[in-house]
């Protein structure tokens, strides 16, 4: 049985919720919040979405012992708060108390599944969850630059006029300002690799990284395009896929979460994906890791 755990019914939670049963992606979904009337009202909406259809996934409300045999667990709370300056890691200390509250519960149903964290500053919490659960690394992750790298692959193919699945490569480092597009990886599929250098690269790696704050100055928050990148990334890891992303994992040499690519299945990070940079990329990558660790340090203190 595909079991799937969401902690957190935002608007990121539950656009995840929604695309999980709509996409009939897994066959029990275990919804977490802490605001009961609003868990409430959020399982009666999700039932009568699914009336529609042929029911084909047990939900479960703020029952943290069915955690137990989930497969994976989304962390989607502490989202939203003081983010007006441009910087997620003003969400790190809203985010930290979201996490402190719910870990314990996590860990006494006795999840040993995969986690994979949404929530902002999105490296940081993610190697904050890890030294909480101590689970192995490999099954703490984040979503990282996973969107930043479908953002930079839009933009490139939008430029060109190509399909955006004619378009590969990553966006690394941190999910946040000191991101780069790793253009070494990016190649463009039946196309000659020279039409890369026609492109405005700084104005296309900027609005990569933008993306998320031009949407929210519009709406105040940003639900679907990372609503997306989860189930994607949940598909994979119930079906054991094998496929590369770009994710906040665990990397030895740097000492710290950071986005970069690698294969996913079942137990989360199958293996790394090397990737070759050169030494201008290798100096943001490791001047992006040093940054992440700095704000982890601080998360400590708070």
């Amino acid at each position: 049985m595909r079991s799937v755990g969401i902690i957190g019914l935002g608007h990121v939670g539950m656009t995840t919720a929604f695309n999980l049963l709509a996409q009939k992606v897994c066959d029990k979904l275990i919804l977490i919040e802490n605001n009961q009337v609003r868990a409430d009202a959020e399982y009666l909406d999700l039932v009568d979405g699914q009336s529609a259809v042929t029911p084909t996934c047990q939900i479960i409300m703020n029952d943290y012992a069915a955690l137990k045999t989930a497969d994976v667990v989304i962390f989607a709370a502490g989202q939203g708060d003081s983010t007006d300056d441009g910087d997620r890691n003003s969400e790190m200390k809203t985010t930290k108390k979201a996490v402190d509250e719910v870990a314990p519960l996590l860990i006494a149903s006795g999840f040993k599944g995969v986690l994979v964290n949404i929530s902002n500053p999105c490296d940081v919490i993610t190697a904050y969850w890890q030294e909480i659960l101590q689970l192995p690394s490999n099954q703490v992750i984040g979503t990282g630059t996973m969107l930043d790298t479908n953002r930079m692959r839009r933009g490139v193919a939008q430029a060109l006029g190509l399909n955006t699945a004619d378009v590969q490569g990553f966006n690394m480092g941190e999910h946040g300002e000191s991101q780069f597009t790793a253009w070494s990886t990016v190649t463009l599929l039946n196309q000659n690799q020279a039409t890369l250098e026609t492109l405005d690269k700084v104005d296309l790696e900027t609005k990569a990284r933008a993306g998320g704050w031009t949407i929210y100055e519009g709406k105040h928050y940003t639900n679907y395009g990372i609503a997306m990148v989860a189930l994607v990334l949940i598909r994979a890891i119930l079906s054991d896929s094998g496929a590369t992303f770009s994710l906040s994992y665990f990397d030895p040499e740097m000492r710290t979460y950071i986005g970069h690519p690698a294969k996913i299945g079942h137990r989360g990070i199958m293996a790394p994906v090397k990737v070759a940079l050169t030494s201008t990329e290798q100096a943001k990558y490791q001047a992006s890791a040093d940054y992440i660790q700095t704000n982890f340090e601080k998360l400590k203190l708070l």
